[in-house]
């Protein structure tokens, strides 16, 4: 099969080299991911053990198209009965820019729409993949199976660019980041997936000191202690290819076994790091650490972090060899006090910190000037649509 491992901005590299990681050998690595040729048992390998990719995305064809009767034809010539019965559900997500240069995302679903015409936004685009499969399928089976937007048993995706369209399915359901461990969040939290690329850029492992001093949701604390521990960040969650009525049966004889001995080693993993690790997490707000706390009972790593209530420019000097991680707000005002303020605090706090490195998230054009230090490493990354960047500082040198 044909897969794609979709990667956000900055982060395809290190898509790639995970997928190597994974003995899944990237056949082109590009800015928006990693094509790969997969076979089953390596297609759930990928699903489970995938770190920063954001979907796993199995390419059925792709196609010319100038408007909506192109891509229902486009559409009608593949064989969805392979892929979904009258009893499956389905939806379809369109994606990337359209012919007409429209772009945005939209899920198709019963309301009407007209049959003909332009592509002009992907709701349209959408309606048209979804009537091409529901006349297939009543042509070759008698009947159709039902859309269902929110969780279906088979997501068929269509990517835009320009005249060129791309069918694929994804056999995740819902998108990797999603990873099952997080119960709560605070406001505008990091995906899990992005979090991860920033974790794998500091390269923390379990013998050095880790400290994030704005832990918010814990998230980046997670994802550290789950890639530091090798525990997979898959092992909370099911797949919707699991549910596919021609193929689930298939990939579960792969993915059981999978999931069973990543979960007996992340189980292993987590009770050996209790009160061994070096490990903390804070915040100067309390409601905060509450929510850290239980992301991380979630998350399987009770008693693995400690967890402190104070301010980031107030933290105690870590020993020499602490990674720091951090996302400091964006706001212009946090608890009373601009952000410039903090940003400048901090540096004037952290550069004492000898020995040690931080890896901060840039999302303020002020950050970096009042922050104040020079970084060794600028990795411009995206957080949704806002653009960010990821800035590598050597601490207690300036």
């Amino acid at each position: 099969m044909r897969v794609q491992a979709s990667a956000a901005a900055g982060t395809a590299v290190q898509v790639a080299e995970e997928c190597r990681e994974l003995g899944l050998v990237p056949v082109h690595v590009g800015p928006s991911g990693v094509q790969l040729e997969l076979d089953w048992p390596e297609l759930a390998r990928a699903l489970l053990h995938l770190r920063i990719a954001q979907r796993v995305l199995i390419e059925l064809s792709r196609a010319e198209v100038r408007d909506g009767d192109d891509l229902y034809e486009a559409a009608s010539a593949l064989p969805w009965e392979d892929w979904l019965d009258r009893r499956s559900t389905f939806a379809i997500t369109a994606t990337g820019t359209l012919p007409g240069g429209g772009t945005g995302r939209r899920e198709a679903n019963s309301a009407s729409t007209e049959a003909r015409g332009p592509l002009r936004h992907h709701v349209f685009a959408a309606q048209r993949v979804k009537d091409a499969i529901a006349d297939r399928l009543t042509e070759r089976l008698g009947g159709r199976p039902d859309v269902d937007v929110d969780d279906p048993d088979v997501r068929v995706v269509v990517r835009f660019q320009g005249n060129r369209c791309t069918f694929s399915l994804d056999p995740a359901g819902a998108a990797l980041f999603q990873r099952g461990w997080r119960q709560q969040q605070v406001e505008a939290p990091l995906k899990e997936t992005l979090a991860a690329a920033v974790v794998a850029h500091a390269a923390w492992h379990p013998e050095r000191p880790l400290r994030d001093a704005f832990c918010g949701s814990g998230t980046l604390i997670v994802e550290a202690l789950h890639r530091g521990l090798g525990i997979a960040p898959g092992i909370g969650r099911f797949f919707a290819v699991e549910r596919w009525p021609h193929h689930g049966a298939e990939v579960r004889l792969s993915l059981d076994p999978l999931r069973a001995e990543a979960i007996d080693a992340a189980r292993a993993a987590a009770s050996a790091a209790v009160g061994q690790l070096d490990v903390i997490a804070s915040d100067v707000d309390p409601a905060a650490l509450a929510v850290t706390a239980r992301n991380l009972s979630t998350a399987g790593l009770d008693g693995v972090v400690q967890l402190m209530c104070v301010d980031a420019v107030r933290l105690a000097p870590p020993p020499p060899g602490t990674v720091l991680l951090g996302n400091p707000p964006y706001g212009e005002r946090i608890g009373g006090r601009d952000v410039g303020d903090l940003y400048r605090a901090l540096g004037d706090h952290w550069r004492k910190f000898d020995g040690a490195e931080a890896w901060l998230v840039d999302g303020h054009p002020q950050f970096r000037q009042q922050f104040g230090l020079r970084p060794f490493q600028t990795v411009p990354l995206r957080n949704g649509a806002l653009e960010i960047r990821l800035q590598g500082y050597h601490l207690g040198h300036s």
